[in-house]
């Protein structure tokens, strides 16, 4: 199992070169269909689609922060859309009514608050638990550091296998105070 987070193999720098050549994939490789919503239907389904593509979209970030070459994870990123896909399918299959309602209501309010439209939500939430078996989770369940189990092999990366800095070297001498105090602060009162 690795951790999905920036402290999974040591957090060496983000802004380093792409390592190998410089292939590009074939239009068909790239080719998938998109998940064509608006962003109130995105808010409206995020916490339901965020448990139940839960492993998909952590597999697809944690191949993203490994790699550090979006080239590699195009399998994952097909995987993501997928579920998308599936779960926005089967939301329109068993709770098309209740959901359209719900986004609507979204969509309409000033600003796209969900509190104002916790009647539409809780009739969402009731149908997806009854006919899907879906519960809605918790607030700050999708948001808690969690490890992810990948079939994918850890990668032979430059950029992670690079040594560590050597520590600062122990200061030589006495250190005195400085004669005009602390440089830290300007003012003095």
């Amino acid at each position: 199992m690795r951790s999905a987070g920036r402290a999974l193999r040591g957090a060496q720098g983000d802004g380093a070169a792409m390592a190998g050549g410089t292939g590009l994939p074939s239009l068909e490789e790239l080719e998938v269909p998109e998940v064509r919503v608006s962003s109130a239907v995105l808010k409206a389904a995020a916490h339901h689609y965020g448990s139940q593509c839960d492993r998909p979209n952590k597999e697809f970030m944690l191949c993203r922060w490994e790699e550090k070459d979006p080239r590699r994870c195009l399998r994952e990123g097909r995987q993501v859309n997928q579920c998308a896909l599936d779960f926005f399918r089967k939301i329109k299959v068993h709770c098309a009514e209740p959901f359209t309602e719900y986004w609507t209501c979204i969509d309409y309010t000033n600003l796209q608050e969900l509190r104002r439209c916790r009647k539409q939500q809780a009739v969402f939430d009731n149908c997806v638990l009854e006919k899907l078996g879906w519960v809605r989770p918790d607030l700050g369940d999708l948001s808690k550091v969690t490890k992810v189990k990948t079939d994918r092999p850890i990668p032979e990366n430059v950029y992670h296998s690079r040594p560590r800095p050597e520590p600062n070297p122990p200061i030589e001498g006495e250190l005195k105070p400085s004669p005009y105090g602390s440089r830290l602060f300007f003012w003095s009162w």
